[in-house]
């Protein structure tokens, strides 16, 4: 903790994401007992998909603060209160289980993160903590502290229907443009199969192809397009019921 007179060494948790602090329906489980989060991370978003996850977290009764002079000391923690949180994706909002975000030293707390995002990115989260604590002979004391080290990552959507995609197989192409001479390509996929990627230029030429293994299901792949200049290409995705077209621009 970065405060004048104090430093806590030991843990007192971190939540992250506040739009706005308001009762959530989330339930504490009261049957933990270790300081921290639970889970450790987020799972990662997509845009224009909604997202839920539930954290659980303990805030300890007991803590160690470094004194100037006096040295490391025991202090007592009386509340753990979320203050501000920067960073958060647009769409995207935490509600704990309690009003102001404020959970008693030695206690259990929730939160629900939902929302839908619009915008894809690694979100970096600077959380504002305030701490209160006792210590021996100083009494109450408040520290605040700012953590900077979790993110939100928000990916693309899994797939973008048009009119050439059907309900057995839709797929994404992402970025677009591309850069690095990779891109990413997404595919729902009802039946198991394989498809053919092909890459031709604006004269007709084929200057690129792979074989890709579908499973059922959501499938990610990664297309390298080595030695391509800069330019519009069409993309062509082909199994053996299905051939789609779309332009790429690699940049």
């Amino acid at each position: 903790m970065k405060q004048k007179y104090y430093k806590i060494i030991a843990t007192c948790i971190s939540i992250f994401l506040i739009n706005s602090f308001a009762n959530a329906q989330c339930t504490p489980d009261t049957l933990l007992v270790n300081t921290g989060v639970y889970p450790a991370t987020l799972p990662d978003a997509r845009v224009g998909q909604s997202y839920a996850e539930i954290l659980q977290f303990h805030v300890t009764k007991d803590t160690m603060v470094t004194i100037p002079i006096f040295g490391t000391t025991k202090a007592n923690v009386d509340s753990f209160t979320i203050v501000q949180v920067n960073g958060i994706p647009n769409g995207m909002s935490f509600q704990c289980n309690t009003a102001n975000c404020t959970i008693p030293g030695g206690g259990n707390g929730c939160a629900d993160i939902k929302g839908t995002p619009t915008q894809k990115g690694v979100f970096p989260l600077e959380i504002v903590l305030k701490i209160k604590v006792s210590i021996g002979i100083l009494g109450s004391q408040t520290v605040y502290d700012t953590l900077t080290a979790y993110s939100l990552t928000v990916n693309s959507p899994v797939s973008i229907k048009n009119a050439n995609q059907n309900e057995n197989f839709n797929y994404q192409v992402f970025p677009n443009p591309i850069v690095n001479n990779q891109f990413n390509l997404s595919v729902w996929n009802k039946n198991s199969s394989n498809c053919t990627v092909k890459v031709y230029n604006i004269q007709g030429a084929l200057v690129a192809m792979q074989l890709v293994n579908l499973n059922v299901g959501l499938n990610q792949q990664n297309i390298q397009l080595d030695g391509i200049a800069k330019g519009i290409y069409l993309l062509q995705i082909e199994n053996e019921n299905n051939q789609f077209h779309e332009k790429i621009v690699v940049e």
